[in-house]
């Protein structure tokens, strides 16, 4: 039986039979320009015949172009891909030409792989090319397990404090305190930029805030944190301070309910802010309402009743302090009563008016109050807080208390003939604020105080030593005259007779470390070992007829809110900072250096000679 083929025994596998061209279309036009034209066997064909040719025919010269440019291409679609995912992970603002760029490149990179398939799937089926491919699924086999393993850490995240002392480690009652928050809670801290600051103090300071704060976000959903400069940003400064000056809005933390819209203003208990973690839990108790910090009213001596809605009555100051979130309780002492001790939640405790004598067991128990110590000697928490509401009358026995505290209450009324209420002579207009009494006292939402009336207002003086300081809130006018008659309105200016001038303080801040006699410390005390006292020369201008005339109910308020603006709900020790240095004599260090410079080298130098003894 013989064959049908006519093929060529000659003939190359691949080429065409009738044409002895190649089949494929690379070989066909490298034989075609190897071949001399004269050489090529003609083609007899009709004038009026047109050859068909297949389509791809069509793109042979773009093909032969992609085909002659391939690296540069390969070259330029790499920089393409790499440069638009740069730009679309890290320049959130040119993200469109970055998946431009992303389509360019790997439109370059899909055309040479397609002109050059051939060459792709013999590179990739090729003993390199299978090594290759082996090492890009290993590589991203292990940059896989990189990505779960952080996912599953950031959302499972354990921290370890390694520290002797605990250094970054919260309070168990912190700890309680955020797994209880109901609502939401944030922290704003009006601090300048890091850049801006040049006091290393106030660096300091701004970091170990910036850190408790993060340990607090770490430990609840419920509480987050911002950063704010007052300078950039006055819209927050003024939601919370109104129109305060933002020079003197810095270093604050402001706390905030965000349901209740609640907030509290942080107050360190000390310049190196040794208590912040305390500092900042009490505030965000006071922001969630969980707990208040509370006030006490003496009573049993003649003092106003904050329940009495009487014209002399103080109700309108329990209502003003209980809308400024405090809880307001009366501290009842009858003068039977010969054992007595102040709370230990008391925040503040206010003697408005009083008209009867203060018994002994009463005097020793408001003593142990302001020195911060219980009737068995025992410490209390810190010092303690007190308003004096003084009238030109006032007992003996309360002023003797107060003067063994350094602080003297006059007998007499002031008459200012420059500064008093038209028709009511007696009634002393305050318009003269220190402008050194502190802000949140005289301007505590940037707006300065109106004129504050004061019905037979007595004078205060302080005795000069070295157990105390003593800052005026306001004074009078030079015109003014201490009148000792409380029927008599003219003051006498001359003559042996004649009434001690202005101008006198009618409102007064004592910080005190003891009483009259005490020794002076060698030391700068603690914070929680200073009393705070401030002492008014009337209680008429707090009672339910004057509350709302003037500004005596905002300067009250805001005494009130300044001496119990530290005071803390909850105990939590500091944590104290272990220098831990490691001494080594002289051999040991050089141990240790000259180990660290060549273990990890020799290490290495021994595991490339083990791989090459056993490779070789």
């Amino acid at each position: 039986m013989t064959s049908s083929s006519n093929q060529d025994p000659e003939q190359e596998p691949g080429q065409d039979a009738g044409s002895q061209r190649p089949r494929d279309w690379r070989r066909r036009r490298r034989s075609e320009r190897e071949t001399p034209a004269e050489a090529q066997p003609e083609v007899n064909t009709r004038p009026d015949e047109e050859l068909s040719q297949p389509l791809i025919t069509f793109f042979e010269p773009a093909m032969d172009w992609i085909g002659s440019y391939g690296a540069p291409l390969v070259l330029a679609g790499i920089i393409g891909l790499v440069t638009g995912i740069v730009v679309v992970a890290f320049i959130s603002s040119m993200r469109l030409y970055g998946y431009i760029d992303i389509v360019i490149g790997g439109t370059l990179l899909g055309a040479v792989g397609a002109v050059a398939f051939s060459n792709v799937i013999a590179a990739f089926l090729s003993r390199t090319g299978r090594y290759g491919i082996n090492t890009l699924v290993l590589v991203s086999a292990f940059i896989g397990i990189i990505v779960v393993a952080n996912v599953l850490s950031f959302e499972n995240s354990t921290r370890m404090d390694l520290t002797a002392t605990n250094q970054f480690s919260l309070a168990n009652r912190t700890k309680d305190v955020l797994s209880k928050l109901d609502e939401n809670v944030r922290a704003t801290a009006f601090y300048k930029d890091e850049n801006d600051t040049d006091d290393e103090k106030v660096a300091e300071r701004r970091n170990k805030v910036l850190n408790t704060l993060k340990e607090f976000d770490s430990r609840s959903s419920k509480f987050s944190f911002r950063v704010v400069d007052p300078d950039l940003k006055p819209e927050v400064v003024s939601a919370y301070f109104g129109a305060r000056p933002t020079g003197f809005v810095t270093e604050i933390v402001v706390v905030e309910g965000m349901d209740s819209g609640v907030f509290d203003v942080l107050r360190p208990t000390d310049a190196d802010y040794t208590k912040l973690e305390q500092d900042l839990v009490t505030s965000t108790l006071v922001a969630t309402g969980s707990e208040k910090k509370k006030v006490y009213f003496l009573s049993g001596h003649g003092e106003r009743n904050i329940n009495s809605t009487s014209s002399d009555g103080y109700a309108a100051v329990r209502a003003g302090l209980e809308g400024d979130n405090y809880q307001v309780q009366t501290l009842a002492w009858s003068n039977t009563d010969t054992e007595v001790e102040v709370p230990d939640d008391a925040a503040l405790v206010v003697i408005a008016g009083p008209t009867s004598s203060l018994p002994q067991a009463h005097e020793a128990a408001l003593d142990r109050y302001l020195e911060g110590v219980n009737a068995d000697e025992s410490l209390r928490r810190e010092n303690g807080r007190m308003i004096f509401l003084a009238e030109p009358n006032s007992p003996a026995s309360f002023r003797d208390f107060f003067s063994d505290w350094g602080v003297l209450v006059a007998t007499g009324y002031i008459r200012d003939v420059g500064s008093s209420v038209p028709g009511l002579p007696q009634t002393l207009s305050l318009q003269k604020f220190n402008p050194e009494a502190p802000l949140e006292i005289t301007l505590p939402k940037g707006e300065r105080l109106q004129s504050v009336f004061m019905p037979g207002a007595t004078a205060i003086s302080l005795v000069q030593d070295d157990l105390r300081t003593g800052l005026p809130l306001a004074a009078t006018s030079t015109e003014s005259y201490l009148i000792a008659e409380p029927d008599r309105t003219e003051p006498i200016t001359s003559g042996a007779d004649a009434d001690t001038i202005g101008p006198f303080v009618p409102a007064v801040l004592v910080r005190s470390v003891g009483q009259v006699g005490s020794r002076p410390p060698t030391s700068d005390p603690d914070p929680s070992e200073i009393s705070d006292i401030i002492i008014f020369g009337d209680s008429d201008f707090l009672s339910n007829s004057s509350y709302n005339h003037g500004g005596g109910a905002d300067l009250f308020l805001n005494s009130a809110n300044f001496l119990v603006g530290d005071f803390s709900l909850v105990s939590i020790r500091p944590k104290v900072f272990a220098f831990r240095e490691f001494n080594l004599d002289a051999n040991e260090y050089d141990f240790v250096r000259f180990s660290s410079w060549l273990f990890l080298p020799g290490l290495m130098a021994l595991m490339a000679s083990l791989v090459w003894w056993v490779r070789r």
